[in-house]
């Protein structure tokens, strides 16, 4: 454990602590699929280099991929609050950590808006179909047809929202 792992591991542990809702280290383990001792790991500085599973923490937490990696070679560390856009990225949306960590992820195979009504204000179900990135031709097309069901079902329920309305 050297500074430059400490320096990173608390600005990591600042980001986690800074965010609104407030995001406690077993939800971020749970969510990442690692154990809390990972996480606290993370925190303290207890890594001699950037890898997969502290970049993987920084995306979670909203970062833009690099930026760990930056700090750890002596970049200052985010002023911006945790939650606002990135530099350069104004039109972010403010999305759970969880949300975003899955969405950087995986590749998206598709996207889908369902409307809950006929009018605009009626709401709506977006859908991303997320898959391993790098996943095979066979993978996704298995992916695909497990969507389509899916898909069906929830247009389904957004069809069936007017009569629960009534009854």
């Amino acid at each position: 454990m050297d500074e430059k792992s400490r320096r990173l591991g608390s600005a990591l542990q600042a980001a986690r602590e800074g965010r609104r809702p407030r995001v406690r280290q077993p939800e971020v383990a749970e969510q990442m699929g690692v154990s809390r001792t990972t996480i606290q790991n993370i925190e303290a500085g207890k890594f001699t280099k950037v890898n997969q599973t502290v970049r993987d923490y920084a995306a979670f937490l909203g970062w833009p991929d690099g930026r760990a990696q930056q700090i750890f070679d002596g970049g200052a560390p985010p002023e911006a609050a945790p939650d606002a856009p990135a530099a350069g990225a104004d039109d972010s949306l403010p999305l759970p950590p969880a949300v975003e960590y899955e969405l950087r992820s995986g590749e998206t195979l598709d996207t889908a808006v369902i409307s809950l009504g006929p009018d605009e204000d009626d709401g709506h179900v977006i859908v991303v179909l997320q898959g391993r990135k790098g996943a095979t031709p066979e993978e996704i097309a298995r992916i695909a047809a497990r969507y389509r069901k899916a898909r069906r079902y929830l247009q389904g329920l957004a069809a069936d929202t007017d009569e629960v309305a009534e009854d």
